[in-house]
C-alpha cells in the first residue's frame, strides 16, 4: 500500500501528490482493468483522480467514463451511444442533495412531503433498474 493512501490520510497531500502517487502505483505487476463510469451531479474529476488512486493500490488499472456536469440522468435514461459503447464494469452515480429535483416547503402535509420523498426515491430506482438493464453491472 502507497504510504500516502494509509490511515490516517491527509487528504491536501493526497491531492497535491497525487500525479507522482499514481505513477508509483502504475508500476505494480498485473493490474486487472475495469471500466467505471462515473455519473454526476456535479464536477466529478477529483473524484475520479482519488478513486483511480485507491483502485491502483488495490490491484485495478481503471478506465474511466464521466458524463458532463449535471448529464447523470440523461446518460442513463436516454440513449447514450458512447456509454454503451464505453461498456462500464461498474456505474457510480455521484450526486448530492442539490440534485434532489423538488424539496417540500414548510407550508406541505406530512402526506405532500412523502409523496416527493416517494418520487425521488422512485426516480433513482428508475436510474438504478436502467443501469442493470443496459449494462448489467453493478450500481454504487
Amino acid at each position: 500500500m502507497s504510504e500516502y493512501l494509509r490511515y490516517p490520510r491527509d487528504p491536501h497531500l493526497l491531492l497535491r501528490k497525487k500525479r507522482s502517487i499514481r505513477r508509483g502505483l502504475l508500476q505494480k505487476k498485473d493490474l486487472q482493468e475495469k471500466r467505471i463510469a462515473i455519473l454526476g451531479g456535479s464536477t466529478t474529476a477529483e473524484i475520479r483522480d482519488m478513486l483511480e488512486l485507491f483502485l491502483l493500490d488495490g490491484g485495478i488499472r481503471p478506465a474511466f467514463y464521466e458524463s458532463e456536469y449535471n448529464r447523470y440522468f440523461e446518460d442513463i435514461m436516454f440513449p447514450n451511444e458512447r456509454l454503451r459503447e464505453f461498456a462500464p464494469d461498474a456505474v457510480y452515480i455521484h450526486t448530492s442533495n442539490v440534485n434532489i429535483t423538488r424539496y417540500p416547503s414548510v407550508h406541505d402535509t406530512r402526506k405532500t412531503a412523502d409523496k416527493l420523498l416517494t418520487n425521488e426515491i422512485e426516480r433513482y430506482k428508475g436510474i438504478w433498474n436502467r443501469v442493470s438493464e443496459e449494462y448489467g453491472c453493478p450500481v454504487i
